[in-house]
């Protein structure tokens, strides 16, 4: 005998739901170090801002190249803020979960890392609006490729 739809998939309206793109997906020590380093810099940027991203990468990185990796981490940032389709979620600084809008921006950097501009754009355009793909693909492979020459894929650093 048919079953009533809703009835085969009941809920639990008593248990808190994570919000849309927080929860989590994985753990941050999974990921690649430039990909698991974009996330921890993308977390110190909504606790601290732009200085403090910059005063991070600096022992990596000259300071010039540090101040502009974290520029492009500030235009990024903010483009999402913008041009979202929703608000970016994110966890706690120190929290050990990736949540899965983090895991989206992690990827994102990570093509750009490697110049891959097609994939960047793919995957940002399932964040943002479309006309603001390709600025994401750029800003993500200047901070991707800013990682990568500070040598962050070759050791694990905080």
């Amino acid at each position: 005998m048919p079953r009533d739809f809703p009835h085969d998939f009941p809920t639990d309206e008593s248990r808190p739901r994570a919000p849309a793109g927080g929860a989590p997906v994985g753990r941050i020590e999974d990921l690649d170090p430039i990909e698991a380093r974009a996330v921890r810099l993308l977390r110190l940027w909504c606790d601290a801002g732009v200085d403090a991203v910059a005063a991070r990468l600096v022992p990596d990185l000259d300071p010039g190249p540090a101040r502009a990796a974290a520029r492009a981490l500030d235009a990024l940032a903010r483009l999402c803020g913008t041009a979202g389709r929703r608000p970016l979620m994110r966890h706690a600084t120190e929290c050990a979960c990736l949540g899965a809008d983090e895991a989206w921006f992690a990827r994102l950097i990570g093509h750009g890392a490697v110049a891959d501009r097609e994939e960047a754009m793919m995957i940002a355009m399932a964040f943002l609006r479309a006309e603001a793909a390709a600025e994401a693909a750029h800003l993500a492979e200047a901070l991707g490729l800013g990682l990568r020459r500070a040598g962050i894929s070759r050791r694990r650093l905080h």
